[in-house]
C-alpha cells in the first residue's frame, strides 16, 4: 500500500511475491493436513471456504468501485474500461484481460486502472483451481513423489519466467504459469514435517533482512530470477515458523497487536487501497499531494476493518442448513451473474464523444490506422510492410516516415506531403525503437533483436523512395548527462544510418524533439488544470538541446538532409502548452496530436516543399 501510494519503498511491489509464497504455503498446508487425517480431500468444501472466504468483500469492493467510476470518469471509453475489467475479476480472469489491454505501449496509465490489482487475485484463484487437483492425483498414485513433483514444477515454472521476461514480459507478469513458483515454495514448506526446528530465531533474522533488503532494492529480471530475494526471504521465514515458536525477538515483533491487527485486515485492505489511489490519480491533473495520499490510506486501512468486521468475518461462517456443493454452485451463478451484469451497461458508456468535450477527444486524436500500421515492441515481423498502410493506394510510395511512437505520430505530416505531389505516403513505426541501425534500445532482449531487424528491414524497402522522414523520441537518447559512451554510440550509429538511407532516397527530413509534459493532457483539460501539463519553454530547451545540436550537425554535413524544428508551433518564448487554438497538443503526454500535426503541415509545408 505504501509502494502504491508513493511512499516507498522502491521495491515495495514485491509484496505480491511474499503474499503468493505464504498463501502456496497455507493452501497445501490445508489440503496436506486434511489428507493425512481423512486421506482425501473434499474439494466442494474445500472451494466453499474459498468463496466465504474471498467472495464477498472482492463483490462489495467491485460493486463500489463500480458505482464510483460511472460518477467520476469519462462515460466515452473510461466507465466501459472499468465494467469490463470488473467482469474479468468476478470470473478471475482479470490477469489475462490486463495483459491483453493494459500492457501496450499506447494503453492508459496502469495507475489509473482501479481494479487492476485484482489481476494477482486471479492468478490465485487459477492456482486454487490446478492445485488441488494435481495434489489429489500425485497423492493416490504415489504419495512419495508428491514434494519431488512439486519441486520439479517451481523449476519448471521459474525457467518459464526467466524465459518470458526477456521474450513475454507481459505473460510473465501476469500468468499464472509464471508465477506458480512462487505459490509452490511455499507449499513445499507446507510438506515438510512441522515443528522439527530447535531454534528459528537465525532463520527468522536472516529472513527479515533479505526481506528488508528485497523491498529496498529493486532487481532485473523480475517477475523471473530477479523476485529470488523476497520469494526466498519469505520461505526462509515459513521455514522458521513452520519448525518452531522459538523465533525471538522477530517473533514477538510478528505476533504484536499491529502486525496481527494489519495481518487480519490484510484481503481487504488489498482490495480497497488500490481503488481508492486509482481514482484519485484518474480524475487528478498532477501528483497527488502528500495530505491526499496520507488520508486515502488512512481511509483504506478503515474501510478494510469495517470490511473484515462486517463482511468477511459473517460470510466466513458455515451455514449448517447449506451443503458445500450448493455453496458453490450459488458462488458461481453469483459470480458469473454479476460479471454478466457488468457486461450489459458497458454499451451505455461506449459512444463516441460530443464536440465539446475537448478532453475525450483529444485522448482519440491519433492516427486511426494506429492498430493496424504500427508495431508493438514484442510483436514479430511476419509481415513487413503491413498491407493497406498507405496515403493512397493508387499512388506509387514517394513519402515514407519511419521511427519509434514518435514516427507513428507525425504520420499525417508524411500524408500531407504526399497529397501535395502525385506520390502515396507509408509509415515504419515501432514501439521504442529509433530509426538507427545496429543500435541497442535498451529493451530486453527479444524486443531488442526485433528492434534490430525491424531497422534493418525498412532500410531494405527505402530503394527508389523519394523523400525519407526520420521521427523519434531523440531526447531518450542524446541527453546531456546520460552515459556519454552509449550517447557517443548512438550519434555515430544514427549518421551511418541517414548516410546509407541517403544513398536509398532524393532528401530525407529529420523531424526534431517535441516537449514532454507533466501529464496526460486529456486529464488537464478533464480536470480543469491545464497548467498541471505545461512546462516552460526554458524547461524544454535545457531537455532538447543536445537532440537539436545533434540533428542540426547531421543535417549541415549531408547534402539534402533538412532539420525540422517543431519548437516553435508547439510552444510559445515562455511555455509549452497543453492546447491550442482550442485543441489538444498531445493525445497523452508527449505524442503529438493528429490534429496539431495536420495543422503545422498546413504551415510548414507551403513555406518550404510546394
Amino acid at each position: 500500500m505504501l509502494y502504491h501510494a508513493g511512499f516507498g519503498p522502491a521495491a515495495g511491489f514485491v509484496g505480491v511475491d511474499v503474499f503468493f509464497v505464504i498463501s502456496g504455503y497455507l493452501i497445501t498446508g490445508i489440503l496436506y493436513k486434511e489428507w493425512s487425517v481423512s486421506g482425501r480431500i473434499d474439494l466442494p468444501a474445500f472451494y466453499a471456504r474459498r468463496f466465504r472466504r474471498l467472495f464477498a468483500a472482492l463483490a462489495l469492493v467491485i460493486l463500489c468501485t463500480a458505482v464510483i467510476s460511472a460518477i467520476v470518469l469519462s462515460p466515452y471509453g473510461e466507465i466501459k474500461d472499468v465494467m469490463r475489467s470488473a467482469a474479468a475479476s468476478l470470473v478471475f480472469v482479470s490477469n489475462y484481460f490486463f495483459e491483453m489491454t493494459a500492457g501496450g505501449y499506447f494503453d492508459v496509465a496502469t495507475d489509473t486502472l482501479p481494479l487492476l490489482h485484482l489481476w494477482s487475485l486471479a492468478v490465485e484463484e487459477q492456482f486454487y483451481l490446478f492445485w488441488p487437483m494435481l495434489l489429489i492425483l500425485v497423492l493416490r498414485i504415489r504419495p512419495a513423489a508428491l514434494s519431488p513433483v512439486l519441486a520439479v514444477l517451481t523449476l519448471t515454472s521459474l525457467v518459464t519466467a526467466e524465459y518470458l521476461v526477456d521474450s513475454d514480459p507481459q505473460a510473465a507478469f501476469y500468468e499464472m504459469q509464471a508465477r506458480f513458483w512462487e505459490l509452490a515454495v511455499g507449499g513445499l514448506i507446507a510438506l515438510r514435517p512441522s515443528g522439527q526446528l530447535r531454534d528459528g530465531r537465525a532463520a527468522a533474522y536472516t529472513s527479515l533482512a533479505i526481506l528488508l533488503a528485497a523491498v529496498t532494492l529493486p532487481t532485473e529480471k523480475f517477475p523471473g530470477s530477479g523476485a529470488l530475494p523476497a520469494v526466498a526471504g519469505t520461505a526462509l521465514l515459513l521455514y522458521a515458523v513452520h519448525g518452531t515458536r522459538q523465533l525471538g525477538l522477530a517473533g514477538v515483533w510478528l505476533r504484536s497487536r499491529p502486525m496481527v491487527f494489519f495481518g487480519l485486515i490484510s484481503y481487504s485492505l488489498y482490495l480497497w487501497h488500490w481503488p481508492l489511489l486509482a481514482l484519485d490519480k484518474a480524475v487528478r491533473a498532477g501528483p497527488s499531494p502528500l495530505a491526499t495520499r496520507l488520508l486515502l490510506c488512512s481511509t483504506a486501512v478503515g474501510l478494510a476493518w469495517i470490511s473484515y468486521r462486517y463482511v468477511e468475518r459473517p460470510f466466513r461462517r458455515p451455514d449448517p442448513a447449506t451443503s458445500n456443493p450448493r455453496v458453490v454452485i450459488a458462488g458461481l451463478t453469483a459470480s458469473i451473474a454479476l460479471a454478466l451484469g457488468m457486461i450489459s451497461v458497458t454499451g451505455q458508456f461506449d459512444r463516441a464523444p460530443p464536440p465539446t468535450d475537448l478532453a475525450s477527444l483529444t485522448s482519440r486524436d491519433y492516427p486511426k490506422n494506429r492498430l493496424s500500421c504500427h508495431y508493438r515492441g514484442d510483436e514479430s515481423l511476419f509481415v513487413l510492410p503491413k498491407p493497406g498502410c498507405v496515403s493512397s493506394p493508387d499512388k506509387p510510395v514517394g513519402v515514407v516516415i519511419w521511427g519509434d511512437s514518435m514516427a507513428l505520430a507525425w504520420q499525417p505530416f508524411a500524408w500531407a506531403m504526399a497529397q501535395r505531389s502525385t506520390m502515396s505516403a507509408t509509415s515504419y513505426s515501432r514501439d521504442a525503437c529509433p530509426p538507427v541501425l545496429e543500435f541497442s534500445n535498451g529493451k530486453r532482449l527479444a524486443e531488442d533483436r526485433l528492434c534490430r531487424e525491424f531497422n534493418s528491414r525498412v532500410m531494405a524497402e527505402l530503394s527508389g523512395v523519394d523523400t525519407l522522414i526520420l521521427s523519434a523520441s531523440w531526447t531518450a537518447f542524446v541527453r546531456q548527462g546520460l552515459d556519454e559512451a552509449a550517447e557517443i554510440e548512438f550519434e555515430q550509429n544514427l549518421e551511418d544510418t541517414i548516410r546509407a538511407a541517403k544513398s536509398l532516397t532524393r532528401k530525407i527530413i529529420l523531424i526534431g524533439s517535441t516537449p514532454q509534459l507533466r501529464d496526460t493532457v486529456p486529464r488537464c483539460i478533464r480536470a480543469e488544470s491545464l497548467d498541471a501539463c505545461a512546462i516552460s519553454r526554458t524547461e524544454f530547451d535545457a531537455v532538447a538541446s543536445e537532440s537539436r545540436r545533434l540533428l542540426s550537425a547531421i543535417a549541415s554535413r549531408i547534402d539534402a538532409v533538412d532539420y525540422v524544428e517543431p519548437a516553435e508551433f508547439f510552444c510559445s518564448a515562455e511555455i509549452c502548452p497543453a492546447i491550442k487554438d482550442g485543441y489538444g497538443l498531445y493525445w497523452d503526454a508527449y505524442h503529438v496530436s493528429s490534429t496539431a500535426v495536420r495543422e503545422f503541415s498546413d504551415s510548414f509545408l507551403p513555406k518550404t516543399y510546394e
